[in-house]
C-alpha cells in the first residue's frame, strides 16, 4: 500500500465482527492514510464520541434515509459532495454490514445527529469480487473513502495509488481462491 497524506482526518467505527474479517478493506486504509484512527465497537462512549466529532465532521452515509431512520437523520441528509468540502475538517465512516451499520447509528445519537455526506458520480465497485454487494452502486469502505476524499479535497488522482493496492490485493485474494 502506498501511503496517501489525506488533508482531511478519517474516523473508522468498525463493527468488531469486520475486525477480524480477511477480506477486511479497512486494514489497508490504516495503512494507506496518514490521519486516520481507528475505533472498534458497536457503540461508543458518547461523551468521547461527542467531544472528538467537532463541528467539521460529517458522517459519510447514503443520502437516502435507511428504513427507520430518524427525523433527525433525515434532516441531515442534505450535504452532497463536493458542496460541503470547505467546511469538512473529519470524515466519519462506519465499518459494518448495511444492517449492522444502521443498528451503530441507532446506539450511537451523536452519529445520529451529524450531517451526512453521499458520494456522487460513483466508480464501478472493485470488491464484488470478494464480497456480494446488494445494489451494484455499493463500495467497500477503502473504496468508498478514498472516492469521498478525492471529492471533498477536488483531487481525483491523490487516492489512486490506494486504489491500485487494493486492486492488487483483490487479484492476490483471487488467486489464492481458484487453488
Amino acid at each position: 500500500m502506498t501511503p496517501v497524506d489525506n488533508r482531511i482526518e478519517v474516523l473508522i467505527l468498525q463493527h468488531p465482527l469486520e475486525a477480524h474479517e480477511a477480506k477486511n478493506s479497512v486494514a489497508l486504509l490504516a495503512l494507506g492514510l496518514t490521519r486516520v484512527r481507528l475505533e472498534i465497537g458497536e457503540r461508543f462512549d458518547a461523551q468521547a464520541l461527542s467531544d472528538g466529532l467537532g463541528p467539521g465532521a460529517r458522517l459519510l452515509y447514503p443520502q437516502t434515509p435507511m428504513p427507520s431512520t430518524s427525523p433527525q437523520a433525515v434532516e441531515n441528509t442534505k450535504f452532497r459532495l463536493p458542496a460541503e468540502a470547505g467546511a469538512v475538517s473529519r470524515l466519519v465512516v462506519l465499518d459494518a454490514t448495511w444492517r449492522k451499520s444502521l443498528k451503530m447509528l441507532h446506539l450511537n445519537p451523536a452519529l445520529m445527529a451529524l450531517p451526512r455526506l453521499a458520494l456522487q458520480d460513483l466508480p464501478p465497485p472493485r470488491y464484488r469480487a470478494m464480497r456480494r454487494a446488494r445494489r451494484a452502486d455499493q463500495l467497500s469502505t477503502l473504496e468508498a473513502v478514498c472516492t469521498a476524499l478525492a471529492q471533498l479535497e477536488q483531487d481525483e488522482t491523490r487516492y489512486q495509488p490506494m486504489l491500485d493496492g487494493f486492486e492488487r490485493f483483490i487479484a492476490r485474494w483471487q488467486a489464492r481462491a481458484a487453488r
